[in-house]
């Protein structure tokens, strides 16, 4: 999990449901009536998820009956104020050598406030306590957070190695960073793939709009899948790109999204790509895709929702999408022969936020897997001809399971070893 002052939807963190390697929750308090003690706690986490990988201490929530974090109460305004940034980062600061950085946001979730303290991991040296509290800290030690959510000294030698490991990693990044500064300074800025892809990816999603139309775009959920090179291509032409789309073998350009036979696909080019649609016997847009001789791969796929739902989709729909998809790609990269490609594949589903995801095949009754996410991205790095010697089915099975747990659903009810089973039914069956 990247730690960020300002993710996409604070849900995700504060209904986690549980406490882990860089969440942790405490009940509504005020700091200034926690005294030291209540302080001092603070400052062990704050010090153990900046020694490991940064994370969140969300306050507002307090433990059910089972010690899980399920009792979403919120915090009164007052409470809220009294976490003052400057207070609050001072306080910890001086529990920590050097000192923690740290952001402090009080967002309001479902009509009720939280704070959140933002711990960010650290840069260049880990913190060590450089204060003291009877059975809350000790001064000279490395607090790191475990697995099983206890922020505690790094006494076991494997602890140690992994903090030491994590301080010469940061180390070489930072060297790495400034020999690349010295050795690229003269390069074209056009060459970087951050600065290469996002106007052409936005310019695609545009052409997307346009095609499927606007109101669609805003409102309906659509499932678009991004494939770029981690360096852009030079050696394309758009008669290679043809070629290599028409010789594609099963499952086919035609097969997204759906093969059905009622589907009527064009093809066109322009001056850098090679761009299609597919739309229903009655004129209905449901697919825009394009490639774009650089690499990059764009497709924007409107979503079947329920019958008489507005809100609702199948399950089965994303499974397909994302096997097609997944090795669709893996054939296309290859016959453009750049095998060794490193190709970043991009899932996401828009217009997401109280989505339902209904037909899986393990769904507990009773359950409804709702997305709380605007919209939902999750992406997988694999190579053309690991895709096409036979990767495809995990990198498959993988972003479909990533893309359930957006909904909420549990690791039992999107079982990957079961979706790799699927992935070649699906295959035979077409």
């Amino acid at each position: 999990m990247k730690v960020t002052a300002t993710p996409n939807d604070w849900r995700e963190i504060i209904y986690c449901g549980l406490e882990n390697q860089q969440i942790d929750f405490k009940s509504p308090q005020d700091w200034v009536k926690i005294g030291r003690s209540g302080r001092a706690k603070f400052a062990r986490h704050a010090i153990a998820l900046a020694n490991t990988n940064g994370g969140y201490v969300v306050v507002g929530v307090a433990e059910d009956n089972d010690g899980n974090p399920t009792k979403y109460i919120g915090m009164t305004e007052e409470e809220a104020a009294s976490f003052d940034p400057s207070t609050v980062g001072q306080t910890i600061s001086r529990s920590a050598d050097p000192p923690v950085s740290i952001d402090i946001v009080r967002p309001v979730v479902d009509g009720k406030r939280y704070v959140v303290l933002v711990v960010y991991p650290f840069k260049d040296m880990p913190h060590v306590c450089s204060n003291a509290f009877p059975d809350e800290l000790r001064t000279g030690v490395f607090y790191v957070r475990t697995p099983d959510a206890r922020s505690h000294p790094a006494e076991k030698a494997s602890e140690l190695h992994q903090l030491i490991q994590r301080a010469l990693r940061n180390q070489r990044q930072m060297l790495g960073r400034m020999l690349r500064g010295i050795l690229y300074e003269e390069r074209q800025v056009d060459s970087n793939e951050s600065i290469v892809f996002p106007p052409f990816l936005e310019r695609s999603r545009r052409q997307a709009r346009e095609q499927l139309g606007n109101n669609v775009v805003r409102s309906k959920p659509l499932f678009e899948v991004i494939c770029r090179p981690t360096a852009p291509f030079d050696d394309l032409t758009l008669t290679k790109v043809r070629q290599a789309l028409h010789g594609i073998a099963t499952p086919r350009l035609s097969d997204l999204p759906w093969g059905n036979a009622s589907l009527t696909s064009t093809i066109h080019a322009t001056n850098e790509s090679v761009c299609g649609k597919q739309v229903l016997g009655d004129g209905t847009p449901v697919c825009f895709w394009e490639f774009f001789m650089n690499g990059l791969f764009f497709s924007s796929i409107l979503l079947p929702l329920e019958e008489g739902k507005e809100k609702c989709i199948q399950s089965k729909h994303l499974m397909r999408l994302s096997i097609v998809a997944v090795s669709m790609l893996g054939q296309f990269y290859s016959m453009l022969q750049h095998d060794d490609a490193l190709l970043d594949i991009t899932f996401r589903v828009v217009n997401s936020f109280e989505l339902e995801l209904v037909g899986l095949r393990n769904a507990r009754e009773g359950e409804h897997y709702v997305s709380g996410i605007m919209d939902i991205e999750v992406t997988k790095q694999r190579s053309a001809g690991d895709l096409e010697g036979g990767a495809a089915s995990d990198a498959a099975a993988q972003l479909y399971a990533e893309l359930c747990e957006r909904f909420n659903v549990p690791f039992d009810d999107a079982n990957v070893t079961e979706l790799r089973a699927r992935y070649e039914s699906f295959l035979e069956q077409g």
